[in-house]
């Protein structure tokens, strides 16, 4: 580097270094993503001229579109750095209209200049140069930074022509890997997690048409990884990958993120975060800011305008919350009640905090599927808690699609449903969950196509998913394509050999297809206690493939075990593979009177294919509104 470049400038109590792209307050950093930098830089060196927003956007963004908005959010960032966000500009002061203009004084400080050869020889005695005024010294700034300016340009033309570009319209993809606890202490893996899954959620939202984040199954799956970032971009088509890690404790964070890409791994940005508990939303926006700045997506101006002033949370309850998630999505009985307990234990501490009530939405739906809760306490109560968050935040996609769940799975209100679901999506078309539940949802209303189109969108975004694939190889079964279905599966097992759901799934369409030994080395190896579900698919297995004798000996034994919330649907269904029409709709519209959410997929339900030629199969469907 040489002395040239190594001028710097003064303003308060802060130095400012072009060269080192540093700002300063005395021994101490203040941290700046690299278009905040880049703005302040701008408006130090036309200090006391009026700075259009135009010219700023064009400095600041070249060869890039981006909306005014996001200029507002880095003159936010600056005065909040700068501790001018008080009554009455200090540093940077908006013209209504126009731009921004630096309104402090500015020292401008060079390097000694290098001597003449003959100036050498002659050995005078060399004055040092003081500090210049920005006055006396302003045409040399501007030739300066037009040369630097001119060169940058250039260089970004030849560089970007050749790598991003020429791909301006493609979606990138970016992979946010587990954030990885380096505090020694093994009982903060539940913020390491929160903090992952919640970044992939801020991310998500930013610009969905230009940036897909892969979800937070798929990332979570490299948590304990020794694979390389190529490996990991690979499996997972990312374009981008964000490795972070966290230190600190007791209210404070200590996050460090950089951003790699995939295509040369080189490293394109790296930043240290040190907040309070407080600010870890601010954090997150800050960051989400820097990601989008640094792959170069644009930011619509409403996304822009959220980031810019991002909600203050209680730090015990947003440490609640993340413990909440953490167990809630271990989806087991005592994990979901351990999080209801948190996330109601978020929500005394900051009654107006959203995300705590989308959670505890999500956690009595999971409990009805766990039958902790019956259909019609769980569905209740998460409703309630549901509208609470919208309420709160229409903004939560998560939220959202909990209702859209609600109106379909119990409601039976296919309309509302599938509104609720666009709503999701068109808030967050990164949402996994929400492509994967309206697919569900799809297939229950009899459009399998689009269903499975549905399910193509949630693993492009959870490509290595289980829960996904197992769905993904229902809906090939429910179009009658069940060989297709089971491949599907089993690719996903080579992958998650010990997935329960999938074994399960692949033994109730050997079933389904009278592979009785098959379905029953599957049931097995799905780990399922002896009990009604595997009696279930024992009799169902029987009967499909022709044990009609053993079918209906473990049916009169199962049918003494039931006393579950899905007891008649389960009936339903050995009746009809019995052959036994009548009992079978008797049964169903016990399920139906009891409003069973199994049955808002009985349309889409391989097992009950022998019904759908029966008269009394539409007529049923109509006592739902489900006629088409």
């Amino acid at each position: 580097m040489s002395q040239h470049d190594q001028h710097f400038y003064e303003f308060g109590p802060y130095r400012l270094n072009p060269a080192q792209q540093l700002l300063s307050q005395g021994n101490k950093k203040v941290p700046l993503t690299p278009k905040a930098f880049q703005t302040l830089l701008v408006l130090v060196e036309a200090q006391g001229r009026v700075v259009a927003k135009d010219e700023l956007l064009q400095k600041v963004w070249p060869d890039t579109f981006v909306e005014e908005a996001t200029l507002a959010q880095n003159v936010f960032t600056l005065r909040k750095q700068l501790q001018d966000d008080r009554d009455g500009a200090v540093y940077i002061e908006t013209v209504p209209k126009r731009g921004y203009r630096f309104v402090a004084a500015v020292r401008v400080h060079e390097p000694p200049a290098t001597p003449e050869p003959s100036s050498i020889a002659e050995g005078p005695q060399q004055i040092p140069q003081q500090p210049r005024t920005l006055a006396s010294t302003r045409w040399i700034g501007l030739l300066m930074v037009t040369v630097v300016i001119a060169a940058a340009a250039a260089y970004w033309f030849a560089w970007s022509r050749s790598r991003h570009l020429a791909r301006a319209s493609d979606r990138v993809m970016l992979a946010v890997l587990p954030v990885k606890n380096l505090t020694g202490d093994a009982s903060q893996d539940y913020l390491a997690d929160g903090l992952t899954e919640e970044v992939i959620a801020d991310l998500g939202t930013l610009n969905p048409q230009r940036l897909g984040v892969i979800a937070r199954t798929s990332a979570m799956a490299y948590k304990e990884t020794n694979k390389t970032i190529k490996d990991i971009a690979g499996e997972l088509g990312a374009d981008y990958v964000l490795e972070s890690s966290l230190r600190g404790g007791s209210g404070h964070v200590r996050f460090t993120a950089q951003l790699i890409r995939t295509q040369d791994q080189s490293h394109v940005w790296a930043h240290n975060y040190d907040r309070a508990m407080a600010d870890v939303l601010a954090m997150q926006s800050e960051l989400a800011m820097t990601v989008a700045e640094e792959i170069r997506i644009g930011l619509p101006s409403q996304v822009a305008a959220r980031l810019a002033s991002p909600r203050a949370v209680q730090p015990e309850a947003y440490d609640n919350y993340l413990k909440g998630r953490f167990f809630w999505n271990k989806r087991t009985a005592d994990a979901t009640t351990t999080a209801e307990s948190y996330f109601r234990q978020a929500i005394q501490a900051d009654p107006k905090f959203a995300p705590a009530y989308a959670g505890l939405a999500d956690c009595y739906q999971v409990m009805v599927n766990l039958d902790q809760l019956t259909a019609n306490d769980g569905f209740s109560r998460a409703r309630g808690a549901a509208l609470k968050a919208v309420e709160l935040d229409d903004t939560l996609a998560e939220a959202h699609t909990s209702l859209a769940s609600i109106e379909g799975d119990f409601d039976w209100n296919w309309s509302g449903a599938e509104a609720e679901y666009k709503v999701a999506l068109q808030l967050n078309p990164n949402y996994a969950t929400a492509h994967h539940w309206y697919g569900e949802f799809l297939a229950g209303i009899g459009r399998l196509d689009e269903a499975t189109a549905e399910i193509k969108k949630a693993q492009e975004i959870d490509p290595i998913s289980p829960v996904v694939a197992v769905t993904l190889g229902e809906m090939y079964c429910r179009a009658g394509r069940c060989q297709q279905g089971i491949e599907q599966i089993k690719k996903s097992l080579e992958i998650h050999p010990e997935f329960q759901e999938a074994h399960a799934a692949l033994a109730e369409m050997y079933a389904h297809l009278g592979m009785y030994e098959a379905a029953l080395a599957e049931e097995a190896k799905a780990g399922q206690p002896p009990g009604a579900r595997t009696a279930f698919l024992l009799s169902y297995a029987a009967a499909r493939s022709g044990h009609k004798e053993e079918a209906l000996k473990i049916f009169h034994q199962f049918e003494k075990q039931m006393d579950w919330q899905h007891r008649d649907y389960y009936l339903a269904i050995l009746s009809a593979a019995f052959g036994d029409n009548d009992q079978a709709f008797a049964r169903l519209e016990n399920a139906r009177q009891s409003h069973d959410p199994f049955m808002a997929y009985l349309r889409a339900d391989f097992t009950l294919e022998s019904l759908r030629s029966d008269p009394r199969f539409l007529e049923l469907l109509g006592r739902m509104s489900m006629r088409h």
